[in-house]
């Protein structure tokens, strides 16, 4: 059960992140928890983005500023920013959305479980959740109380409220939030900035 406390600073968090931000306009989100709490190998997770095995690893300290490798992915069909740890693997795009669509978001759920939102300037929207290799379900976040397999991600079904945009709340805020309290991974700007990684679609 989520504490309505740990929910609402995770909350207040995202609104302090995203409002005003670039963060704001166009991300994508994706944080995978392994079950047996085993570390996957930058190779494997460049293997289940792509599934075709044409990608690119960079270590983000060989570019001069930050903003070179985001837009680097303006010039490939995709680019993230990549964490990893024994505990999670956290992808991180820039105007993108290959981590939340099927295939790449069950591809790579396997062995574990996959999160992930996304919108774009437009607030055209998914965020989805898959485990084992399986698509549990996706929604829009702005019609999140349409949503019918709610019951699956109950992290969701905690910050429920949060998704009213028509009442002055943030949808890209509450599905930040049911990430984090899923996952126990926060996204931050100092995140963005500390990323070790870099992957890129050729």
């Amino acid at each position: 059960m989520v504490e309505d406390e740990v929910a609402h600073e995770a909350y207040l968090h995202y609104r302090r992140l995203l409002d005003g931000s670039w963060m704001g306009e166009a991300i994508c989100w994706t944080v995978f928890v392994p079950h047996n709490g085993s570390a996957l190998g930058l190779a494997e997770i460049g293997e289940r983005v792509s599934g075709t095995g044409q990608f690119e690893i960079h270590e983000t300290d060989t570019f001069e500023h930050e903003e070179v490798f985001l837009n680097l992915s303006d010039d490939a069909p995709w680019g993230m920013l990549v964490d990893r740890s024994d505990r999670h693997v956290a992808l991180f795009e820039y105007n993108g959305f290959q981590g939340v669509y099927p295939p790449v978001l069950p591809r790579l759920s396997a062995g574990g479980r996959a999160y992930s939102a996304c919108w774009n300037v437009n607030a055209t929207n998914s965020i989805g959740f898959a485990v084992d290799g399986e698509m549990v379900f996706s929604f829009n976040g702005m019609y999140a109380e349409e949503a019918t397999e709610l019951h699956g991600w109950p992290q969701v079904q905690a910050v429920l409220p949060y998704f009213d945009w028509q009442k002055g709340e943030s949808w890209r805020a509450a599905a930040l939030t049911a990430i984090e309290l899923a996952t126990g991974v926060r996204l931050s700007e100092e995140w963005v900035g500390e990323a070790p990684f870099f992957l890129m679609g050729r």
